[in-house]
């Protein structure tokens, strides 16, 4: 087996110290141009290749973030990574994706130069275990602006209230007051979702609001508290992959409508995924979209061309968040100016599943 060329090797061939190679082939610090040349000539001719781990430990640079993703199943995070990797790419860097989300003693295993996170949650997780006393710089992606971390963590933020109040805004513009909302769990961000909801329509119907929630798992009926148990109920499995499933999830959602007493005349989908699996089994119910109800989704996910008709939703880009996450952690990095409170975009994009009431 061939002996690994070392920097050594190349020093000694050329007659030079090993802190000149290193100039020479590093591109920094003043080295005769008559030496670099043949340093140079030296390291192609013997197929000279840097040691990744030893060359990270000189710079004290990786170029390799942590991404704390836990699903990628899903479309949202699937397309917020993606939107991570593009980004990092461009700047030099790039993501590795921890399938863990919680497996934080990667942190110590792994060289990274920051970790970026998919929620608030899952932030807080790290800031209160192993960031507590290890530092990495860190930014996360988040759904609720309030949030306050033990450490200050940078944030990208999809301001929640703002987009429940700007679906409602959108539908009572189209004439519907019974708006109603479907929601897959009572956790997380699903559950701020509905906070902001029930906050709204209190305003506008009172408790009549009650009538139209499609509470697929049926916690609300417990308690309004966000729920810390997992999501295991509504994970699905073909050929031995694992995956949850948001769109089934809209299915049940569907069953529920036509069950339902008090039926809406729009419903609030808690993301695009249950939109589509909601509009899929109300057409196999024998309900037409949006003539029977409107729908709507939260997201903005490509999938939405793939289904008829056309998905309206408010579009807050998770591909724009994560490549937003990952230029905030290299500003960080790099000495750059950064803010703490990032806010991302979010629009309503106008498909074909709401109708205008208003006349009716």
């Amino acid at each position: 087996m061939e002996k690994n060329v070392t920097r050594k090797d190349i020093a000694k061939e050329a007659g030079v110290s090993v802190s000149v190679v290193s100039r020479a082939l590093n591109n920094s610090g003043y080295v005769d141009n008559e030496k670099k040349r043949r340093i140079l000539e030296i390291a192609n001719r013997v197929g000279y290749m840097p040691n990744p781990v030893a060359m990270a430990l000189q710079q004290r640079k990786t170029y390799q973030l942590l991404f704390f993703c836990g699903d990628l199943t899903g479309t949202y995070y699937n397309q917020m990574y993606h939107g991570m990797a593009r980004e990092a790419e461009k700047k030099g860097y790039h993501v590795m994706a921890i399938m863990n989300e919680r497996d934080f003693e990667m942190v110590k295993k792994t060289l990274a130069d920051g970790a970026l996170f998919p929620t608030e949650t899952v932030a807080q997780a790290y800031a209160e275990s192993i960031g507590k006393n290890y530092y990495l710089p860190t930014v996360t992606a988040s759904f609720d602006p309030s949030v306050v971390f033990a450490k200050p963590m940078p944030a990208v933020i999809i301001d929640n209230r703002k987009v429940i109040n700007t679906a409602i805004d959108y539908l009572r513009k189209k004439g519907h007051r019974k708006i109603g909302m479907a929601l897959p769990f009572n956790e997380g961000y699903a559950n701020l979702r509905y906070r902001y909801w029930k906050e709204r329509m209190m305003q506008e119907i009172g408790k009549d609001y009650r009538k139209y929630i499609l509470d697929v798992q049926g916690d609300l009926n417990k308690t309004e508290k966000p729920k810390n148990s997992s999501q295991k109920d509504f994970s699905c499995e073909a050929e031995g992959f694992v995956y949850l499933d948001l769109f089934f999830i809209g299915r049940r959602a569907a069953r529920m409508y036509k069950a339902s007493a008090h039926k809406p005349t729009a419903i609030i989908c808690f993301n695009d995924d249950m939109a589509f699996g909601m509009m899929e089994e109300l057409k196999s119910l024998g309900y037409s979209v949006p003539e029977d109800v409107s729908v709507i989704g939260i997201d903005g996910l490509f999938t939405r061309e793939r289904y008829e008709p056309k998905l309206t939703t408010i579009a807050i880009y998770p591909e724009r968040q994560g490549a937003e996450c990952v230029d905030v952690l290299i500003n960080v990095l790099e000495g750059n100016k950064y803010k703490y409170m990032n806010y991302s975009p979010f629009e309503i994009l106008e498909g074909e599943t709401v109708k205008n009431i208003e006349s009716v």
